[in-house]
């Protein structure tokens, strides 16, 4: 039985090994130029995976022999990523001792706990090009719509669509025009892909939350990933920039400048309060019986799921929780005692339409920014921008809060004639 482990990378062709290398790790050479293209991606991703992790412990890489699961799949990784190249590339990568790789058994996708076969460099591969740069490829698609089980799907064409991925377009075109330079010194460990960045934040058990590593693009881009195949459903913008820790963001350099990271307070409550025809005039995380911070956790993680007891359940597996099944409930009770105005709602899988609204004041604020001049990267609720810029930029999110909260209210307004 395969133990597919949680920290399994899912395949994509964002890097690739230099074609000119390849001999060195004694791979045969080819005429189909895509089917380079496809082993170059996966040995590349073989190699970044195993840099973000010691060798023992290196992270496996995921992919699917299954011909349905690469259909319309191209949409997102390019011409190469086809069923055939994808397990001829990896067969052909085991064969010359490059990869290791598990596979699962037919229908193993369908379990409850499903499984993909999965593969992983070997100390061949890593030997090869260790020290080798890799080649970068934008992505061919910047807006993904995934289904329920989180897999890229090829939606329908439609305007709106073509209207949006242009948006997200004219979006990266603004933000190359932030140049990140990431910290150093203490909290920072830069390799030759990677770099790892330490957490200040620590659990509940006063343990810190150890290292972020990440694998910086040579270019700031977003993609917008949508839910549940619908358009409608989530729609936030994802750079890699957001996997750094909070405290070491503050210590990166947009256009040789330092960063400060401005954000929405309470970004979801609030826009809940005025869908519901509400302003939201209070703490909506403290109870008076439970502390701020379990209140907090409390009241978003319940907005993200669908029932109470799905909430329950989360925060009694989350690790930065740490409290019983009776102190959880009593805690989501009081968030909704809290919060009578949108009680019904705690509980009622709403994260993932304020993730809809909140993902267009993302672009409203950096449409803005890009008018008036000034670089700023999105990380969800918060913006990373010049130090000297940040007043300026809380202004513009002030405005478009407001605006949107106006406009939610002003909606229900009419809805209840």
């Amino acid at each position: 039985m395969i133990d597919m482990e949680r920290r399994d990378r899912a395949l994509d062709f964002r890097w690739c090994v230099p074609a000119e290398l390849l001999w060195a790790a004694g791979i045969p050479d080819t005429n189909d130029k895509l089917y380079d293209q496809a082993r170059r991606s996966i040995y590349a991703a073989a190699c970044i995976a195993a840099d973000e992790a010691p060798f023992g412990d290196a992270w496996w890489i995921s992919y699917s022999r299954r011909k349905a699961f690469y259909e319309g799949q191209q949409r997102y990784q390019g011409l190469p990523y086809t069923y055939e190249r994808v397990t001829a590339a990896v067969a052909e990568g085991v064969a010359l001792g490059l990869l290791e790789e598990q596979r699962a058994a037919p229908g193993a996708h369908l379990a409850k706990d499903p499984r993909q076969s999965r593969f992983r460099a070997t100390r061949d591969l890593l030997s090869s090009f260790q020290d080798s740069p890799f080649e970068y490829r934008r992505r061919p698609c910047h807006l993904v719509v995934r289904g329920d089980d989180g897999r890229p799907v090829t939606p329908p064409p439609t305007q709106a669509l073509d209207r949006m991925t242009k948006q997200v377009g004219r979006i990266n075109a603004y933000l190359q025009g932030s140049s990140l330079t990431l910290g150093t010194g203490d909290g920072w460990e830069h390799g030759t892909r990677t770099v790892r960045a330490r957490s200040e934040r620590r659990s509940r058990s006063g343990r810190p939350a150890g290292w972020a590593t990440v694998t910086p693009e040579p270019v700031a881009e977003v993609c917008r990933i949508f839910s549940r195949s619908r358009t409608d459903k989530g729609g936030r913008l994802y750079g890699w920039w957001q996997q750094l820790p909070k405290a070491r963001r503050k210590e990166c350099l947009i256009n040789g400048e330092l960063v400060i990271e401005p954000d929405f307070s309470a970004l979801h409550p609030t826009l809940l309060y005025a869908m519901r025809g509400h302003v939201l005039r209070h703490d909506p995380y403290v109870t008076g019986t439970y502390s701020r911070d379990d209140g907090k956790l409390a009241l978003n993680v319940a907005l993200n799921a669908r029932t109470l007891h799905e909430a329950a359940a989360c925060l009694v597996h989350n690790p930065d929780w740490g409290h019983g099944l009776d102190y959880t409930w009593g805690c989501l009770k009081a968030v909704q005692k809290r919060n009578p105005a949108i009680a019904k709602d705690i509980g009622a899988d709403k994260g993932i339409d304020l993730m809809r609204v909140d993902s267009g004041m993302a672009i409203d604020v950096l449409s803005v920014c890009e008018k008036a001049g000034i670089p700023a990267l999105p990380v969800h609720d918060s913006f990373m921008v010049p130090a000297s810029q940040g007043a300026r930029v809380e202004g513009i999110m002030d405005e478009i809060l407001t605006r949107t909260v106006n406009k939610l209210r002003s909606y229900k307004s009419t809805t209840n004639r």
